[in-house]
């Protein structure tokens, strides 16, 4: 019935606002690190980092919908707020009433706190937080990071609260079917973060769920517009041809719900970084066979750039995979329409015991300003970009011993390189 349907849609919302600000509680933490807030706790707002610091967390609550982030020490005493309500200094509110932070604190671990259903100005709200702790390089806790989600995200669990008491069989009908399309997304995501919970990628993982969770709010936005119309018209009598045209566009936004998801369930293999070894040469083939026919399509050259001799390298094969498929993708939209020559090339080689992989292409190229920045979470040189595919890349070659690179000039193309262990 209708009330079970809100209660599923209502614990589904709460695991996956849970892994995800699980997944941006720990980026934050990896992003301040144990010197710069150690600075924090000892100059306060006379830090030279603190304005620098602002800005960064101030930038990551505005992608992600966030109402606040704050920083406490090990002892429960505010370091840093982003809402400037608690007093620096002072032990946090929040540490006394939120066990799961004190965990995070005791035990290293991140944790998530209960969802909490509050009334503001007469409305009902869902909050949410996640706690992260912040160590230092001997794996010392010294902090925490508390990030508390915005009730946006929960938005649509008073209105099925509401219907689901008042609504007749034809309202239950169409919140069923936006229930079913609610589980199908949901499960997909949670199963996502999940199977990527042990993974060096977790943090950028975590943002990308944010990125399909945004993604999916206009064809939600589509469905439950058409789903209100259709009841609107069958409560003023309306005749059933007409009722009926209501419901033709649902299935394609169903459809394109589904593409959205699909595209990122690849990364949902779970592979250990640091703890495997791979044939270079093997994985840069095998990628090429899967990415040219589509490369083709859109008239780029896909062009193969490999040494001679063996190339293993300390990085598990999946996640090479990963790697390479995130440089070309983010190679391929680099280029324009109306270059004379569109090419993404795949190259590697090895040199005193180290293996070099790179991947080139012959875009417009970005300014210095633009390399600084670009491996920097959610900062993008194109208008649809998420700004994660270098951190993801990141991520994974810094998890197996080896660093990225990039080189590129306006108008000359870009070159980003992964340099590993042989």
């Amino acid at each position: 019935n209708g009330w079970l349907l809100y209660r599923h849609v209502r614990d589904e919302l709460d695991r996956l606002m849970g892994d995800r600000l699980l997944a941006i509680a720990t980026t934050v933490a990896g992003t301040i690190g144990s010197d710069r807030f150690s600075e924090l706790a000892v100059f306060g707002p006379d830090s030279p980092e603190y304005e620098q610091v602002r800005a960064e967390l101030a930038g990551i609550a505005a992608s992600n919908d966030l109402d606040d982030i704050t920083l406490l020490d090990h002892a429960g005493s505010t370091v840093f707020e982003l809402s400037s309500t608690s007093t620096i200094g002072e032990p946090n509110a929040l540490f006394a009433l939120q066990p799961e932070l004190q965990t995070a604190l005791i035990s290293g671990l991140p944790q998530a706190s209960p969802l909490v259903r509050v009334t503001a100005r007469g409305e009902p709200q869902y909050l949410k937080s996640g706690y992260a702790p912040i160590e230092d390089q001997r794996g010392s806790v010294v902090g925490a990071v508390v990030v508390q989600g915005g009730s946006a995200f929960f938005s649509v669990l008073p209105q099925l609260r509401t219907r689901a008491t008042t609504s007749a069989l034809v309202g239950l009908l169409v919140v069923l079917v936006l229930g079913v399309l609610f589980f199908r997304v949901l499960r997909s995501l949670v199963r996502l973060e999940d199977s990527l919970r042990s993974t060096a990628a977790l943090a950028a993982i975590g943002q990308i769920a944010a990125v399909v969770a945004h993604e999916i709010k206009n064809p939600l936005a589509i469905i439950r517009s058409r789903a209100e119309r259709v009841r609107s018209k069958i409560e003023s009598g309306k005749d059933r041809d007409e009722i009926l045209s209501w419901f033709e566009t649902i299935p394609s936004e169903v459809d394109r719900l589904n593409e959205i998801v699909t595209s990122y369930l690849s990364l949902a293999r779970p592979e250990l970084s640091g703890d495997g070894r791979c044939e270079v040469r093997a994985v840069i083939e095998e990628i090429a066979t899967l990415l040219r026919p589509d490369l083709e399509r859109q008239s780029v050259e896909l062009a193969l750039e490999l040494g001679p001799g063996s190339l293993e390298a300390s990085i598990g094969a999946r996640s090479l995979k990963q790697v390479l498929l995130n440089l070309v993708l983010n190679a391929t939209q680099a280029l324009d329409d109306e270059q004379p020559i569109r090419r993404v090339s795949i190259g590697a080689d090895s040199h005193d015991a180290q293996v070099r992989i790179w991947v080139k292409d012959t875009g417009r190229g970005m300014t210095e300003e633009e390399i600084r920045r670009t491996l920097e979470p959610f900062y993008s040189t194109k208008p649809t970009g998420s700004g994660l595919g270098l951190t993801l890349v990141r991520s994974l070659v810094r998890g197996s011993g080896g660093d990225v690179r990039m080189k590129s000039r306006p108008g000359e193309g870009t070159q980003v390189s992964i340099h590993l262990p042989a």
